[in-house]
């Protein structure tokens, strides 16, 4: 995995933005219909899940783009990356008001935040891996 990121890291500019792009697209896609697993006893809403990797991977590109060459960030950038993060969210969720077809939903919103703080988490320990043995060479 590791080597993975690092082949990716020079391109995650170009790949965020066009992530963010696809991102803002599919949202501005009048009546998309809900998909639903019907079970016995509730219908389990896919489109939760669908909107927590979403905002998860656009988190991921995010984070890797502002760590630096040793994958550090201070913690203060990371605070203001998860809120700039939250805020596209928030406005993605409340631009889909003015497509017709498609409305405002708190928990969407929810599952975008939960998709942002989760990959938070793990993109903190993802590069505190990758970087420790890069400190311990210098």
């Amino acid at each position: 995995m590791i080597r993975l990121i690092n082949i990716f890291k020079p391109y995650a500019g170009y790949i965020l933005i066009i992530y963010a792009i696809a991102v803002l697209t599919v949202s501005s896609i009048p009546s998309i219909p809900t998909l639903r697993i019907h079970t016995n006893r509730a219908d389990i809403r896919l489109d939760y899940i669908i909107h927590f990797i979403e905002y998860g991977i656009l988190a991921f590109l995010v984070f890797l783009y502002f760590t630096g060459r040793d994958y550090q960030m201070p913690a203060r950038n990371y605070i203001l990356v998860t809120a700039g993060l939250i805020i596209f969210a928030v406005l993605d969720e409340f631009h889909q008001k003015l497509i017709p077809g498609r409305s405002f939903n708190i928990y969407d919103m929810m599952s975008n935040i939960s998709g942002i703080i989760g990959v938070l988490v793990f993109s903190l320990i993802i590069f505190r891996r990758i970087s420790a043995p890069m400190r311990s060479d210098k």
